[in-house]
């Protein structure tokens, strides 16, 4: 709610005035978006979020806006073009519905969520998370701010990272049910690159008012107990160039000499070989 509020509004203005059954049925679909996890995990929790609508009053809610209300809320997910297969609009209780304005909204919502308030830091350092998933919580940790700029109409990304997780080999899951050995700074090109994907396809829903065109990503490396920088800071920017390419890219072709020294790309495994101790800035 607070992502998508931000994406909205700036300086007390709405960017886009929603009505109120806009706003009620996008409330309600952000509320029950993951919910499916509850009842088999994250495979097909999209769909299972139907079960809690099923719990709603019929005399307060009725079927009619919860079918609206599943429909957006499973589009959260995907990459078959769930939000382009929803009607652009529909009419319901004398009221005209932006389905995929909604589910636009509500999915890049989603994607900004993932911030440092999302992880378990405790269970982190008790070394409690389960195997799998101890990369995400890394990744949650580490990004201390995800924050919409429609000023500038870029997403704006800071992440710090400290000694014992720059140098972590994590075990990351792979579709087949194996894992590969990654490190946190390569799932954060990973992750970022996918968040200006999310932003292409945002794009398509909705006015050029509310379009964001680039990503600005920016990762510190410091500890938390001495605030002394171990490398230097890696900033960079996602954003189209020249003319548009069907084939799929990544973070380094994007970014080119930004992410590039000494003729080497700036992976997790170049920096955790060239940390400094004296924690002077070249």
């Amino acid at each position: 709610i607070e992502k998508v509020s931000k994406i909205l509004w700036t300086d007390g203005t709405p960017l886009e005035e929603l009505n109120p059954l806009e706003c009620f049925i996008l409330l309600s679909a952000i509320q029950i978006h993951d919910a499916g996890h509850v009842i088999g995990g994250r495979e097909h929790h999209e769909q299972n979020a139907k079960e809690f609508l099923k719990k709603y009053d019929n005399n307060v809610v009725g079927s009619p806006e919860k079918k609206i209300i599943y429909e957006i809320a499973r589009a959260h997910s995907g990459k078959d073009d769930p939000i382009g297969k929803l009607p652009q609009s529909e009419d319901i209780s004398n009221f005209s519905v932006r389905m995929r304005l909604l589910a636009a909204l509500l999915r890049l919502g989603d994607e900004m969520a993932d911030e440092a308030s999302r992880a378990s830091a405790f269970l982190y350092e008790q070394n409690k998370i389960v195997k799998g998933s101890r990369l995400f919580h890394a990744f949650s940790m580490s990004l201390s701010s995800f924050l919409p700029h429609t000023e500038t109409q870029e997403i704006r990304m800071k992440f710090n990272l400290n000694k014992s997780r720059c140098c972590e080999v994590f075990k990351k899951p792979t579709k087949d049910g194996g894992e590969v050995d990654t490190y946190l700074l390569d799932e954060i090109y990973v992750r970022t690159f996918k968040t200006f994907h999310e932003c292409l396809y945002y794009n398509r829903f909705v006015s050029d008012k509310l379009r964001f065109n680039s990503v600005s990503v920016t990762v510190e490396f410091y500890d938390d107990d001495n605030f002394i920088p171990f490398f230097d800071t890696i900033g960079y920017r996602l954003e189209e160039k020249g003319y548009p390419r069907l084939q799929e890219e990544n973070v380094y072709a994007l970014c080119g000499k930004d992410l590039e020294k000494d003729g080497s790309k700036l992976d997790g495994e170049y920096v955790r070989n060239n940390m400094r101790t004296d924690g002077n800035q070249e």
